[in-house]
Formats: structure tokens, sequence, C-alpha cells
């Protein structure tokens, strides 16, 4: 049995431009769930700076939507509401993670998976 290619894309985003917008948001993620809102106010600004480069954050959709709620919060320097917003973004729509392919089973099988950006391949020969 083999599967050779199951692949899910997202739009393609200059690296540089999505490293950066990336980075940012982690900074505000960090910064909010530690209190810091001097450091999220300036993580926010960054990203809110990225955001007419073509492909460098969303314009659409539930992060969007986050982006413009924390946004709010932290103009208005409402950090706890800031906390709760991205506090039920996180719940709602979970932590995105990469797990590595579990390991061979005694069959023979193997299975490897490559993330290259935002898409992921998994390869499964047996």
């Amino acid at each position: 049995m083999s599967v050779s290619s199951i692949s899910a894309s997202a739009p393609a985003a200059p690296p540089a431009q999505n490293s950066a917008f990336r980075n940012a948001f982690q900074q505000l993620t960090t910064a909010i769930g530690s209190g810091d809102l001097q450091t999220a106010q300036q993580a926010y600004a960054t990203i809110t700076s990225l955001q007419p480069q073509q492909g460098s954050g969303p314009s659409n959709g539930p992060m969007a939507t986050l982006l413009s709620t924390l946004g709010q919060a932290l103009t208005s320097g409402d950090l706890t509401s800031a906390q709760s917003s991205l506090a039920d973004f996180q719940k709602s729509h979970g932590q995105h993670h990469h797990h590595a392919a579990p390991p061979s089973t005694n069959d023979g099988a193997a299975a490897s998976t490559t993330t290259t950006g935002s898409s992921n391949v998994l390869d499964v020969s047996a």
C-alpha cells in the first residue's frame, strides 16, 4: 500500500514576511500571557505594520478577528480583555503544533512527515 502525497497548502508568502509575522505574533501572545502591556502593544504595532504587505498575515477569518479584538483591547490598555480574547481563541481553535511521525511498527511499514511552510506531506509506504 502506498499513499504518495496528501497536501494541504495555504497561499504562499515570502518567507521573510511570513517569518516576521510569526515572530511578532509569538511576541504578542507571550507578552499578553505574561501581562506585559507595553511589549504586547509594540508587538501588535509590528503586526499591523506587516499587514499591508501581501501574504504577511491573515486578512480575514478567525485570526483576523482575533487580531482586531486584541488591537481594540491593547489600544485601550485593557490587558485583561486581551488575555481573555486570546484564551478563548486558543480554546476554540487549539494551539498549532507540528508532531513528528510515529516510529515504524514491526510490520515493516514506514511513515514520514515533511513540513514545508504551511504544507504537510505524508508519505506512507508498506
